[in-house]
């Protein structure tokens, strides 16, 4: 897997005179989902102060982050959803009924990565009014891939693998408001 490498001040040892570069939270919260909301793992450089310690700067950013995150994956809407797993040769279709129309800004996808990544593209629908539409796509999904988008209602979802390099396994679908 990927790895994205970065620090969260301008370089990569500590300077004093840097605190007020430090990341801010949106921006941690951005390299999130660009990184691990990827597929990527993050490894975020906090350098130690020459006493060996971590700046409180750094300390209250890295709680920010940790924070606002708690607060968007707090409440998985699809935790007590209807799902029907369909696979296909090269694809599948996974169909999720909330139970109830849900308002939701947040996909998160996985893939069962343990035989390896298949997935090379998925679509996400809603139903409104009878009709599927799209409420985001992309290529890979791997361990995780999130997918963020204005909000939107559904009670009904369907992800259509388009393409797989080999039959796709079950994938878990999360929605986050």
């Amino acid at each position: 897997p990927g790895e994205t490498d970065v620090s969260i001040r301008p370089g990569w040892f500590y300077h004093p005179t840097e605190d007020e570069r430090v990341r801010g939270v949106a921006d941690l919260v951005e390299l999130y989902f660009t990184s691990v909301g990827r597929n990527s793992k993050l490894l975020l450089n906090v350098p130690p102060t020459r006493e060996g310690l971590l700046s409180d700067v750094d300390v209250s950013r890295l709680a920010g982050m940790r924070e606002r995150l708690d607060s968007m994956f707090r409440r998985d809407l699809t935790a007590d959803a209807g799902t029907t797993w369909t696979p296909t040769n090269r694809g599948g279709i996974l169909d999720v009924d909330l139970g109830e129309t849900r308002r939701f800004s947040i996909a998160d996808l996985r893939e069962d990565i343990g035989q390896g990544q298949v997935i090379s593209s998925y679509v996400l629908e809603r139903e409104r009014d009878g009709a599927w539409l799209p409420v985001c796509e992309g290529t890979t999904v791997g361990f995780r891939k999130l997918d963020r988008f204005d909000p939107v209602e559904a009670r009904r979802l369907r992800l259509t693998i388009r393409e797989a390099v080999d039959t796709p396994r079950r994938v878990r679908v999360s929605l986050f408001a």
